[in-house]
């Protein structure tokens, strides 16, 4: 098991998520920023909920960038996750949702 905790980070500039689960989110996040050119923020940290992180990326996957290498969805993907996991990302954003397209 790669973890047990799902994360969604978004991309600056280009609003790309990516979906993802670790037991280290905040490691995680660190790791992939290295080889980011662009801010990286967690915009979901789901405590336990890692197994959902499949589900996800079926639901995800018409929706995948191809600009990025990985498991990595165009900011439109966000309407298509179930509507628990986008409530807990609009409790974590709330205060600047659209936060990404203030970064060019």
């Amino acid at each position: 098991m790669a973890g047990r905790d799902l994360y969604i980070l978004q991309m600056a500039v280009t609003g790309d998520v990516k979906v993802g689960r670790s037991d280290d989110v905040e490691r995680r996040m660190r790791d992939l920023q290295t080889g980011c050119p662009h801010k990286l923020k967690i915009i979901l940290h789901g405590p336990n909920l890692g197994h959902r992180e499949r589900e996800m990326h079926t639901r995800l996957r018409r929706y995948r960038t191809r600009v990025m290498k990985g498991e990595w969805f165009t900011e439109d993907c966000l309407g298509e996750l179930p509507i628990p996991i986008y409530e807990l990302i609009f409790l974590e954003v709330l205060e600047d949702p659209d936060w990404w397209k203030r970064r060019r």
